[in-house]
């Protein structure tokens, strides 16, 4: 508001200083025949004359200039608290760095999930995933980068086309590669209509697994798990791929001794590491060979069978006349979990050499940001609702401006030409359609 000096404070001043003149006039009638001293005296009483003029100038026309600007700082202030809260939200974001070189399109990507935040407010830059017993599983297109980000809470805009998936409680197929279930629990998988795997069996304490089975569909993954008395298997097939990852957790809270057997067909060469590799010997007498490892792949010339563990633990290899047996052998901790992984592939032990992925998952950041969906609601409220949004007074006015690559909108009445305008930029920070932090600029002016 404008603050000046009271227009009967300035007839004061005037009065005060007409009334200073004249008697400096009589003066100088009267003394003007006096000495030069006396006529120094009068121009004195002149000169402050002129003086208190200057100040009655002054408190009336140049301090009102600067009483506006300090008012209108104050309702600047105003607006940006009310445009912050308004229009500002903390986001949370979690990075995740993938290693390695594995040019794939649709590579799945396993990381621990303990974020208490619903999936329906989660934006994921990967855009496809799901939020399963403590993980989370995405498909990244590593083609393209080795970063991924999650938002919380950040609504996805952007959802990526699958190639439909085949699934139910005894089978799980995708392209060439076929997966069947017993219970929950994998029994056999061809691939490129061969047989590659079977008789897959589990014991625990030297028995073979127990309990009952359970699946479940998604878009994403199908979930098959067997639930024993002692020790719980789940196994996850994923869209776009032909491999399964299971886990193994004790069901009774204590420790147990593992063993996971299964066959494998037609495979030439096995390949542990660059030191234990070679040739499958099949033949009469069972030939085996012990190694300590969590990476072994079996292959031929057009394709392969790899298994991966979480740890090194114990492989015993077998061949015979017809097939290669492979089993694993493992101490299961109680609390712990310990995962196995089955891929069926094109090509030799190469193709798959940067397997398994290890990814890294950054910490938690809290993100100030604007809301590109309060910026669109906003657009469409009244003059006076955004008032009250804004808690600005009612009898002065505003205009806000948004302006990113993102979304852009303007609020409150166009400036008036005619009035003192003060302005401020807010720099802040909005999330794009493919989840990059991009500029934003919010211009308040207010009148």
């Amino acid at each position: 508001m404008r603050s000046s000096l009271s227009w009967i404070g300035f007839s004061d001043i005037v009065f005060t200083a007409i009334f200073i003149n004249e008697t400096l006039h009589c003066q100088l009638d009267m003394f003007k025949k006096r000495s030069k001293k006396g006529l120094s005296h009068v121009d004195w009483a002149m000169s402050l004359a002129i003086f208190l003029l200057y100040l009655a100038w002054f408190f009336i026309f140049v301090k009102p200039m600067f009483a506006p600007s300090q008012s209108m700082d104050v309702l600047l202030d105003v607006l940006d608290d009310g445009v912050r809260d308004a229009l500002f939200q903390d986001i949370s974001r979690v990075k995740v760095f993938v290693p390695g070189n594995i040019p794939s399109d649709y590579e799945p990507i396993i990381i621990p999930f303990t974020q208490d935040w619903p999936a329906s407010d989660i934006a994921h830059s990967a855009d496809r995933f799901v939020i399963d017993s403590g993980k989370m599983f995405f498909l990244a297109n590593l083609s393209n980068t080795s970063m991924f980000r999650i938002y919380y809470p950040h609504k996805a805009i952007r959802m990526t086309a699958l190639f439909p998936m085949v699934a139910d409680e005894e089978r799980a197929r995708f392209e060439s590669f076929t997966a069947y279930f017993d219970e929950g629990l994998l029994d056999r998988i061809s691939f490129r209509d061969e047989p590659r795997l079977s008789g897959f069996s589990v014991e625990v304490d030297e028995t073979d697994i127990d309990g009952e089975g359970s699946f479940e569909n998604s878009t994403l993954l199908a979930k098959y798990v067997r639930a024993g008395d002692y020790v719980n298997m789940t196994s996850y097939f994923i869209s776009e791929n032909s491999r399964l990852y299971s886990y193994v957790s004790s069901a009774d809270f204590r420790n147990h001794s593992v063993a996971v057997e299964f066959s494998t067909y037609n495979y030439t060469y096995f390949y542990f590491n660059p030191m234990s590799r070679g040739e499958v010997r099949y033949g009469i007498g069972p030939s085996c060979k012990y190694y300590e490892s969590d990476f072994l792949d079996l292959y031929d010339s057009d394709s392969g069978l790899l298994v991966t563990f979480g740890r090194s633990i114990s492989f015993r290899l077998c061949a015979n006349e017809t097939n290669a047996r492979v089993r694993l052998e493992f101490d299961l901790t109680a609390g712990q979990e310990d995962s196995l992984a089955i891929m069926l592939h094109s090509g030799g032990f190469s193709e798959v050499d940067g397997y398994p992925l290890h990814p890294v998952v950054g910490v938690t950041e809290t993100l100030r940001t604007v809301s590109a969906k309060q910026v669109s609601l906003m657009r469409n409220r009244d003059y006076s609702y955004l008032k009250q949004v804004f808690r600005y007074p009612k009898d002065r006015d505003f205009n806000v401006t948004v302006s990113s690559d993102v979304v852009s909108a303007s609020y409150g009445i166009p400036q008036p030409e005619a009035e003192d305008i003060y302005a401020r930029k807010i720099d802040g920070v909005i999330i794009d359609d493919f989840y990059e932090p991009k500029r934003a600029l919010i211009t308040l002016t207010v009148w």
